[in-house]
C-alpha cells in the first residue's frame, strides 16, 4: 500500500481549510487534489485509515470529475473486504513496515487557533500589509496543531523577503498602533548545529517566533551543507524531511496547504515518508534518519517501506556516522529518551541496524562484541520500562534518563575501551561522553548505577535467605553488617538510590549477561535459558518484549529491597548527618593530628549509625570508644 502515489507533487496544493486569523475558529474541510484522476481512485485504497476521506470533498483536478461522500465510502468498504477483513488492521503491523504498537492521535478537520495565536496572526498580517507577502506557519506546528495540541514552535516562512526585513515591518506596525516594540534577535546560519538559513527571532503577543524565508537547498557532494536560494512553496515542502513536517498554515488565506499531496494522509495513516526519495534525503542529511526513528516512535507511526530500507542502507548508517556530528545525533537521542516512548524509538534502531552506528565504540571493541548485543541491550532497557510501569513508579525526565540508560548499555557493564592517554575506562561512560556527547553527570551515572546494581542485588539475596516472611521480623533479625551493607549503597546513589533497587533485578535476566568481556561467553551461556529462537536474550515468546512473568519476579526483588530499606529505617539516610564529625572524633580519641586512623574512625562511627539509625550520640560515642581500643590492641 505504502508504494502507491509515489510521484512529485505538482503546483497545486491540496488544502485543508480554516478560519483566517481574524475570525473566531470554526471547522470545516476541504480537501483539493494536485494528483490525476486516476491516482485519487488509488488514494482511496491506499487509505487503511478512512476517516478522513468522510469528512472531506474530495475534488478531483481540471474537472474530469469528483468522487462523492457516498462513493468514497463504498471504495472504502470494498477495500477493506479485500484487506484484513477486520477493522482490526489500524492495530496490526502494516506488512513491511515497522510498526509502533501504540494508537495513532486524532487527527483534526481544521486548524483551531488559541486567543494567542490569533492575536499574532492578526498582527503578522497587518505587518505584511506594508509590504505584501504571503505568511505560512510550518513544520511542526501545523502537524501539532492537527493533532489537537498546542506547540510553541512556530515558524514564519515568508515568500518575498527575509525574516530580519519583516521583523522591521512587525516593529513598524507595532508602532503604529502604541504597542511595545521587540528588537528582533537575528540568528546566523550555522550549518554545523544544522542551521541553514539566517533566521530572525522575535517575541509578540507573548509568544516567540522565528522567520525565515521560504527555500530550496542542493547539497554538494560529501557535504550535509546545502546551498540555500528563495524557493516556492512547493520547493521548501518538498525539500523537508518528512511529509508529515511539510504542511503549511497560510495565514492570509486561515488553509493548511499540502504541497506533496501526501501529509494531511499520512499523517492520518500514522506514515512516517519523506516528500523525495528516502535514500536521497537521507544522505543529503543523515541526521533525518534519526528524526524518523524519534517521530515514529513519538506518533506511533509506521515507518514507510522505503524509509525504513534506506534508514538500513550501509551507505546511509555510513554517512550518518561520518557526516553528523555526535552533538546532533546526542541531541536527537536525548528527545527520544524525554518522549513518551524512549524503548520503542531504542527497538526501531536495533531493527533496523543503527544501534552501533549510534552507540558506537572503537572498531576493535565492536568487532568483539556477540552480533545480538544491541538486541539484548534493547531488552534489558524493555524489561526496566516495564518494571518501572508495573511497580506503579513516577520518574522525572532526568531520573527516566539516568534508569533507561543504564538498563541500555547494561550488557555492556563489564567492556572497557581506552580513554584519553590510553587510560581503560567503562564502555558504557565511552558511549555517554564520546559517542553521543551526554553530559558527564549522565556519563558517571550509568556506571555508578551499574555497580551498585550488583550490590544490590548481593544484599538481595542475603535478605530472601533470612528466616521469616515478614519484613519487620527480617529486620529485627538481620545482622548488623547487612544494615551497613544496604545503607552504604543507598549513600552512594543518595537521591536515586531506588534506580539502582529497580536495576538490580535486571541482572538476573538472561539478556543482562555480560558481553565483551573473556568471562562473558560462559556468563552468557550459563545465563541464558533454552529458547526456541535459539538467540540469548530472546524469550521463548520470540520478540524483544519482556515476558510478563520475567517483569513479575523483577518487581518481587524490587519491593524485597524496598521494604528492606523501610524496615531497617534507611530509605531517608543518604540525607543522614553523621553524629560525630571529625573534630570531634579526633577529640573522642584524643588524636594529635587527623590522618588515616581518624578516617577509620569517622568510618567506624558511620557504620554503626547506619546499623543503628535510632541510636543516640553517646552511644556511638561509646562505641567508638570500645572499637578504639580493640583497634589499637
Amino acid at each position: 500500500t505504502s508504494s502507491t502515489l509515489r510521484s512529485p507533487a505538482r503546483a497545486a496544493a491540496r488544502t485543508l481549510t480554516s478560519p483566517p486569523a481574524t475570525r473566531p475558529a470554526t471547522t470545516s474541510c476541504q480537501i483539493s487534489s494536485p494528483v490525476p484522476w486516476g491516482a485519487c481512485a488509488a488514494s482511496v485504497q491506499l487509505c487503511k485509515r478512512t476517516a478522513w476521506i468522510s469528512s472531506a470533498n474530495f475534488a478531483a483536478p481540471h474537472g474530469i470529475g469528483c468522487i462523492s461522500r457516498s462513493s468514497i465510502s463504498a471504495a472504502s468498504a470494498q477495500q477493506a473486504q479485500h484487506s484484513s477483513g477486520s477493522s482490526a488492521s489500524d492495530t496490526q503491523p502494516v506488512p513491511g513496515s515497522t510498526r509502533v504498537k501504540r494508537a495513532m492521535p486524532p487527527v483534526r478537520d481544521t486548524v483551531v487557533l488559541n486567543e494567542l495565536e490569533q492575536e499574532l496572526f492578526s498582527t503578522l498580517l497587518g505587518a505584511a500589509q506594508r509590504a505584501p507577502t504571503t505568511l505560512r506557519c510550518a513544520g511542526g506546528w501545523v502537524r501539532d496543531k492537527l493533532l489537537g495540541r498546542d506547540s510553541l514552535d512556530i515558524d514564519i516562512a515568508l515568500d518575498t523577503m527575509l525574516g530580519k526585513d519583516f521583523a522591521e515591518l512587525v516593529n513598524q506596525h507595532l508602532s503604529s498602533q502604541g504597542k511595545e516594540v521587540r528588537t528582533a534577535a537575528v540568528i546566523q546560519s550555522n550549518p554545523e548545529q544544522s542551521k541553514h538559513l539566517e533566521t530572525a527571532r522575535l517575541k509578540i503577543s507573548g509568544l516567540w517566533i522565528d522567520l525565515v524565508n521560504l527555500r530550496s537547498e542542493t547539497y554538494a557532494q560529501g557535504s550535509r551543507i546545502p546551498t540555500m536560494e528563495f524557493g516556492t512553496p512547493e520547493q521548501d515542502a518538498l525539500r523537508r524531511d518528512f511529509t508529515i513536517n511539510s504542511l503549511f498554515y497560510n495565514i492570509n488565506k486561515g488553509v493548511v496547504e499540502d504541497f506533496t499531496g501526501r501529509g494531511i494522509a499520512d499523517l492520518r495513516e500514522g506514515i512516517i515518508r519523506t516528500p523525495l526519495s528516502p535514500t536521497e534525503t537521507f544522505l543529503d542529511d543523515p541526521l533525518r534518519v534519526l528524526r524518523a526513528v524519534r517521530f515514529a516512535a513519538r506518533f506511533a507511526c509506521d515507518l514507510e517501506q522505503s524509509v525504513e530500507d534506506a534508514a538500513a542502507n550501509e551507505q546511509v548508517q555510513a554517512a550518518l556516522g561520518q557526516k553528523v556530528s555526535k552533538e546532533r545525533v546526542g541531541a536527537e537521542l536525548e528527545g527520544m529518551f524525554n518522549g513518551p516512548s524512549p524503548v520503542e524509538s531504542m527497538q526501531l534502531l536495533q531493527r533496523l541496524s543503527l544501534f552501533p552506528v549510534v552507540f558506537a565504540l572503537p572498531p576493535a571493541t565492536q568487532k568483539a562484541l556477540p552480533a545480538d548485543y544491541a538486541l539484548a541491550c534493547v531488552r534489558c532497557m524493555a524489561t526496566t520500562h516495564a518494571l518501572v510501569q508495573a511497580a506503579g513508579i513516577q520518574l522525572d525526565k532526568e531520573e527516566s534518563r539516568f534508569l533507561l540508560m543504564a538498563a541500555l548499555l547494561l550488557p555492556l557493564r563489564g567492556c572497557v575501551v581506552l580513554g584519553p592517554k590510553n587510560k581503560p575506562i567503562p564502555a558504557s561512560a565511552a558511549i555517554v561522553r564520546e559517542s553521543i556527547k551526554w553530559r558527564t553527570k549522565d556519563a558517571d551515572m550509568a556506571v555508578l548505577l551499574h555497580e551498585t546494581a550488583q550490590q544490590f542485588l548481593d544484599i538481595h539475596q542475603q535478605v530472601a535467605a533470612m528466616d521469616g516472611s515478614d519484613a519487620t521480623v527480617r529486620a529485627q533479625n538481620a545482622p548488623e553488617g547487612l544494615r551497613v551493607q544496604l545503607g552504604m549503597v543507598i549513600r552512594k546513589l543518595k537521591q536515586h538510590w531506588h534506580l539502582g533497587a529497580l536495576l538490580a533485578p535486571i541482572l538476573s535476566t538472561p539478556q543482562a549477561a555480560p558481553v565483551g568481556t573473556e568471562e562473558s561467553t560462559t556468563a552468557a551461556t550459563a545465563a541464558a535459558p533454552s529458547s526456541s529462537t535459539g538467540q540469548r536474550g530472546v524469550t521463548a515468546a520470540g520478540g524483544n518484549e519482556p515476558a510478563s512473568e520475567e517483569v513479575v519476579r523483577c518487581k518481587e526483588v524490587y519491593g524485597t529491597l524496598k521494604a528492606a530499606a523501610s524496615a531497617f529505617g534507611l530509605e531517608e539516610c543518604w540525607q543522614w548527618k553523621p553524629l560525630l564529625d571529625g573534630k570531634q572524633v579526633q577529640a573522642l580519641l584524643e588524636l594529635q593530628k587527623p590522618g588515616p586512623e581518624l578516617g577509620k574512625a569517622m568510618g567506624e562511627a558511620l557504620n554503626w549509625q547506619l546499623a543503628h539509625p535510632s541510636g543516640s550520640l553517646e552511644e556511638c560515642q561509646q562505641h567508638v570508644k570500645e572499637w578504639w581500643q580493640k583497634h589499637k590492641a
